[in-house]
């Protein structure tokens, strides 16, 4: 240790050791401690030297200056060695040796003149060493007092001050124990120094470790801090989370609406509350009509649309006390939950259906809204969730055979009617599979010379369940389920099998009607299908008539055109059956690409004098023949309306009057007994 750069004072010296910890740091204060003592004595001793003994006594000048410069160099000396670079033993050594020449240097040349006082300076050095961290100088000490104490007693000329040998020896005995106190006083004082300092090491190691666990601590504290806002964070989210499951739970994702669970939890705890309080509520289905060709014609982003905007409308108006819900697809529940009466029910839910039925503009279009709507009640239609949602779907089903867009509330034959409609649904796919279909052919006759102009195919079924069941008993069912475009490709492949034959055998040019639904001609392989049977036949696409209906028209006029002039292309023949009972306008019968008009059996059974019927019968005679169309009457039972239809030039005729439905075998001696034209 010698670091130089610090305030050299005593005071500032002594607030240095007294903060020194380190036994290296202690002794190299103590050493500059010792010079900023003794410089100045030095030199105070070497002025005085000149002052009191050349002033005061007698004696030689020179040996006065002698003394002094000895005096002033060894104060130089110690100012010198406590700001040089020095090690800490080397610095201790010179320091020792220094004070012990001071001592001998006083004894040798004042000893005549302030006698034993010397040996209270030499005492006082001892004390004063033995105050120090290291011995080294005591040693020193003692080793230069018993060297002035030889040359006292034994060398010093000086009768004033001598000293028996005897003295001597007692001074040195005592000089001897007064070091081996001093010694043993230094280890005892070093040996509980040591052990301070080792319990000082300890203390330092332990605030070393403690400080290292504090900023462990601190760290860890940092960490958990960290870990608690990341904790919080994740609360946040498992929140938010648990927020967004709830709705995904109980809400439906696209408008928003209590869906079909949240619905039957509420119907749930309505049916304990109100068998409580032996109260009612109501239960309302709604359907929106014709959403599945919106969806279909349209696509699915439109029927999104719809959807929203018409749930968003419903919400606006149903009262606040009622849940609203969307159970799937286009299907809403209503649950009524005020104890009201059916009349109050009935037109609450009158005037929803009103209000809906308005214009809704949406960002894809703008469209018209209209649904069914099917009302149970609790609990004389049902004591529990389903029975009560099944019974709002059966009186809504029974609002959609009724025309849609209107209300119906559910009756016990409705269930009847619904299972019905189940069995026979089943009995419907059982008979395509087992082939238990059928078909017939009723003659059509030019009315000019009665001659046979062709026959029209009708499919029958043959059921083991139902017997023989009408057409118009299972096609309806047949297109709601989907199963016409199978049927209607078994009819048409059929059908021209066995004309294709008959014209083989007969060799006449007769025509083959044949229905096909709406259904099968929105399906976009009809056309497809139509090759196919015309390439497994091999009959004259221009002997084949494919009869549609006006309602064909409905919802997409300039697709249904396509495919009419698609299937013209084929030389294939289109009849629009049923005409006048639709929707046609006659802005659309000039873009149909039709070759015959058929007069619905309604305007002909009416036919008689008083009735209007019969002008408008011939105006569509008229109106058909206009439009380069062959006009075709089904349904002539009596002469009366034979009679005028010849007369209006009605071009064919079809009808009981002259011939039912037959069999091929049937169909073959008709041919045979019928010239040909």
């Amino acid at each position: 240790m010698n670091d130089l750069k610090f305030k050299r004072t005593l005071p500032a010296v002594f607030r240095l050791l007294k903060a020194a910890d380190e036994p290296a740091q202690i002794l190299y204060y103590q050493n500059i401690i010792t010079c900023l003592f003794i410089s100045p004595l030095l030199f105070l001793s070497a002025i005085a030297n000149v002052v009191i003994c050349y002033f005061l006594g007698n004696g030689i000048l020179n040996e006065f200056l002698i003394n002094s410069g000895i005096l002033f160099l060894l104060g130089l000396g110690f100012e010198l060695i406590s700001r040089i670079k020095l090690s800490g033993h080397l610095f201790d050594q010179l320091i020792s040796f220094g004070l012990s020449f001071c001592l001998t240097f006083f004894v040798v040349r004042y000893y005549h003149l302030i006698g034993p006082a010397v040996w209270t300076i030499a005492f006082i050095m001892i004390i004063l060493s033995l105050t120090r961290l290291k011995i080294t100088m005591l040693y020193y000490l003692a080793v230069a007092t018993f060297l002035c104490g030889l040359y006292v007693t034994f060398l010093l000329p000086i009768d004033n001050f001598q000293f028996a040998p005897v003295y001597f020896v007692f001074q040195n005995i005592f000089f001897a124990f007064v070091f081996i106190l001093a010694t043993a006083i230094y280890r005892l004082n070093l040996n509980r120094y040591d052990k301070a300092i080792e319990r000082l090491n300890a203390v330092i190691s332990q605030n070393e470790k403690i400080s290292a666990l504090y900023k462990k601590l601190h760290f860890a504290q940092k960490k958990l801090i960290s870990q608690n806002k990341e904790l919080k964070t994740s609360n946040l989210e498992i929140k938010e989370n648990e927020k967004r499951l709830h709705f995904l739970a109980y809400y439906d994702s696209l408008t928003e609406l209590p869906n079909r669970k949240m619905i039957l939890e509420r119907l749930q705890l309505l049916v304990k509350l109100s068998q409580q309080k032996k109260s009612i509520f109501y239960i309302v289905f709604i359907d929106l009509d014709n959403f599945k060709k919106i969806n279909d014609s349209m696509g699915h982003l439109y029927g999104d649309d719809y959807l929203k905007y018409t749930a968003k409308r419903l919400q606006e108006l149903v009262h606040e006390d009622d849940l609203l819900g969307r159970l799937g697809g286009d299907e809403f529940a209503l649950i009524i939950q005020r104890n009201i009466k059916e009349a109050a029910a009935f037109n609450y839910v009158e005037s929803l259906r009103n209000q809906l039925c308005d214009k809704i503009k949406t960002n894809c279009s703008e469209f018209k809204v209209s649904a069914s709507f099917g009302i149970s009640i609790f609990p004389q239609d049902g004591t529990d969730p389903i029975e009560l949602l099944k019974s709002a779907d059966t009186s809504m089903y029974k609002a959609k055979e009724l025309g849609r867009n209107n209300i119906q509330f559910f009756k016990k034959d409705m269930k009847e009617a619904i299972l019905n409609k189940i069995e026979m649904e089943s009995q419907l796919f059982k008979a395509y599979e087992n082939e238990e279909f059928f078909l017939e052919y009723q003659p059509q006759f030019n009315t000019i010379d009665d001659s046979i102009r062709g026959f029209e195919a009708l499919i029958r079924w043959n059921s083991p369940h139902y017997g023989c069941v009408a057409p118009m008993n299972f096609i309806s069912l047949a297109e709601e389920t989907g199963l016409i475009i199978n049927i209607g490709e078994w009819v048409l492949l059929t059908a021209c099998r066995e004309f294709n034959e008959l014209q083989q055998r007969f060799n006449r040019n007769l025509c083959l009607s044949v229905n096909v639904s709406a259904i099968q001609i929105r399906d976009k392989n009809f056309v497809g299908i139509i090759k196919n049977v015309l390439a497994k036949t091999n009959i004259n696409p221009q002997q084949l008539e494919l009869e549609i209906t006006e309602s064909l028209f409905i919802d997409n006029m300039d697709e249904t055109i396509k495919m009419l002039n698609e299937i013209k292309s084929l030389d294939i023949r289109i009849s629009l059956d049923d005409f006048g009972t639709g929707f046609s306008s006659l802005s659309y019968l000039r873009r149909l690409p039709i070759d015959t008009l058929k007069i619905d059996k309604s305007f002909i059974d009416d036919l008689s004098d008083k009735d209007v019927s019969i002008r408008i019968v011939g105006d569509i005679i008229s109106l058909g023949h206009n439009l380069d169309a062959d006009i075709v009457a089904e349904g002539i039972e009596n002469s009366t309306q034979l009679e005028y239809l010849k007369t209006n030039n009605c071009d064919c005729i079809q009808g009981f009057l002259f011939a039912k439905p037959m069999g091929v075998k049937d169909v073959e001696k008709l041919l045979q007994n019928t010239p040909s034209n």
